[in-house]
């Protein structure tokens, strides 16, 4: 009886149906190229890396690219897989321990826990957005806000998929929702949760800390400057900030590897602020530059919401500030979200000067509490004939909204790289010679039957191995020297060797990334791709995988998803002749 009443409760609670819906549109990237010896999910951390930057993060003198925080939770929940693997791995040496881990079956492990992961801290973000809504501007705007945040297309692709933007993401949403509390109930209490989430947050990915810079010490100085409560207790508020703050910042130290290993760490930070960062740079640093970069943020948008959903976002920031007139507690809190959006933009995106997806998520799922405001007003408030039509409106742009998430599972579920592997199932025999080119996130799950080599120029120690693949450091003009039968070469990674040469400038404001402009110097491997691709090697276009759905739109923006495969067959008259 007591599990019904609980079952009841759910069904009637709009924030389970919300949940529910989120789930189901983050299923499909659970499966998303697996099982393999590594993941589609471009950037991700598992399966391959969580476990290499871990070790990484505490060696003395070594750094790897991210913090180490989210590696620790995956590793913990691996830990069944790593023990199995380390049983049965001929000896414990790097090379041995290696060959074992990348087998299938291990790497299918860590990417399903690592996507499920993420899944769960997609769908709490989602419900921490609507409880810190429903604080500020009651339970209906929190419903729709946590909605709203729902039907994020963004936050759909990166709740399914083993990056760190959610799981980073979730702890800063964390943060700001215990602060809003703090603010609104005056629980100092709540402060040294509020530490600790922006703790967990940056430790998960360095770029949170941009989160946090204007919300905090804004909201706290208006909230003590305006509030007469605050301002009597000011001391009290002070030192406990400045108390869990220190507590906080030795956290970081700490668990950043900064106190454990202060060379890779110094190294770490020396990397994120060069090359990591400034070799992607698609702005100039300069006020055309952030211009431009601003108007791309605006033009952006629709790839998270439907556009009118930009209108909707003012329209309940106004709300807000009308609503809590008189209530500095409640205004200081009610503002916290927009500073977050402020503050990312200005002390990351116009440091890193990028404006891809996953660097406008945190804009976007911030975004969400004043959208929700907006549509709870347009519902509740509405009179007379304008009601149905708020209600249609509504409605229009939910199923918009709703029809881009869908079109970002259906591209993962039929990802070109499944027509490509079909095609190579049928048409490769059992030994044939076949080359791949680019990185793991990039290709389709080679042949197992074919004897299969990577032709790269990159270094042999930087690149991730696959099993079955023979990797090789050799000039991609050698082709005759090797004489393959098959080429596999994705869209996205040959893109910029086709790109003509000496092209003008993007326009006002933008550059030419530095690892494009690089690609673009190197002759040799542009002119051989330009005579690949222009039919000049004794090579055709056998196949070409292609996402071409008639009903959902393509998804624009996340690198590995629903590009183009090439695959080129050597010519019969340029086939070698069995002795």
């Amino acid at each position: 009886m007591k599990i019904k009443l609980i079952l009841q409760s759910w069904v009637r609670n709009p924030f389970f149906w919300v949940g529910f819906l989120s789930v189901l549109l983050r299923l499909p990237g659970l499966a998303w190229g697996l099982p393999a010896s590594d993941g589609w999910d471009d950037d991700g951390v598992a399966p391959r890396n969580f476990l290499v930057g871990l070790a990484q993060t505490y060696a003395p003198g070594a750094y790897f690219t991210y913090p180490p925080l989210h590696m620790v939770w995956l590793a913990l929940l691996g830990l069944p897989a790593i023990a199995m693997a380390l049983l049965h791995a001929p000896t414990l040496t790097q090379h041995d321990v290696i060959a074992e881990f990348i087998h299938v079956p291990y790497m299918t492990f860590f990417a399903l826990t690592a996507r499920l992961l993420s899944l769960v801290m997609s769908v709490a973000t989602i419900a921490m957005i609507g409880k810190l809504t429903e604080k500020i501007a009651g339970r209906m705007a929190g419903v729709c806000a946590a909605a709203t945040c729902a039907l994020d297309a963004a936050l759909v692709y990166y709740g399914q998929v083993s990056n760190l933007d959610g799981p980073y993401l979730f702890w800063a949403v964390l943060a700001v929702w215990f602060w809003v509390r703090v603010l609104v109930d005056g629980q100092l209490q709540k402060l040294r949760w509020v530490i600790m989430a922006m703790v967990a947050a940056v430790t998960t990915k360095d770029q949170a800390y941009a989160v946090f810079l204007l919300p905090l010490p804004v909201s706290l100085v208006y909230w003590i400057m305006r509030d007469p409560i605050a301002r009597r207790n000011r001391g009290a508020i002070l030192r406990a900030t400045l108390g869990w703050g220190s507590v906080g910042a030795v956290l970081l130290l700490l668990i950043d590897g900064a106190l454990t290993n202060p060379t890779g760490f110094a190294r770490r930070l020396a990397f994120l602020r060069g090359p990591a960062s400034q070799d992607y740079a698609a702005y100039t640093p300069d006020l055309a530059g952030h211009l431009r970069l601003f108007a791309d943020m605006a033009l952006s948008f629709p790839r998270f919401y439907p556009g009118f959903g930009l209108v909707l976002a003012v329209l309940g920031g106004v709300l807000m500030w009308r609503r809590s007139r008189g209530q500095p507690a409640l205004r200081a809190a009610g503002f916290v979200p927009a500073l977050a959006v402020v503050s990312f933009t200005v002390f990351f995106n116009c440091v890193a000067l990028r404006t891809d997806n996953r660097f406008l998520l945190p804009q976007s799922v911030f975004l969400a509490p004043y959208i929700g405001i907006a549509v709870s007003w347009l519902l509740t408030s509405a009179r007379g004939g304008v009601l149905p039509i708020a209600r249609c409106g509504v409605a229009a742009l939910a199923i918009m909204a709703l029809y881009q998430c869908m079109g970002l599972d259906a591209a993962m579920i039929d990802d070109p790289r499944y027509d490509a592997e079909y095609w190579m199932a049928g048409h490769v025999q059992a030994g044939a010679p076949v080359e791949a080119y680019g990185r793991n996130a990039f290709l389709p799950r080679l042949p197992a039957h074919a004897d299969v080599t990577r032709i790269d120029v990159i270094a042999l120690r930087r690149r991730n191995p696959m099993p079955g693949v023979r990797e090789v450091m050799e000039p991609f003009e050698q082709i005759e020297t090797r004489k393959p039968q098959l080429l596999v070469i994705p869209q996205f990674w040959v893109r910029d060797y086709l790109s003509p040469a000496g092209q003008p400038a993007p326009g006002y404001g933008r550059k030419r990334p530095t690892v494009e402009e690089n690609q673009q110097r190197d002759e040799k491997d542009r002119a051989f791709f330009s005579s690949l691709f222009g039919g000049e090697q004794p090579y055709h276009v056998a196949y070409v995988a292609r996402y071409a759905s008639s009903l959902w739109p393509v998804p624009q923006g996340y690198e590995s998803l629903g590009q183009t495969v090439f695959l080129f067959e050597r010519t019969p008259a340029a086939l070698p002749v069995a002795p």
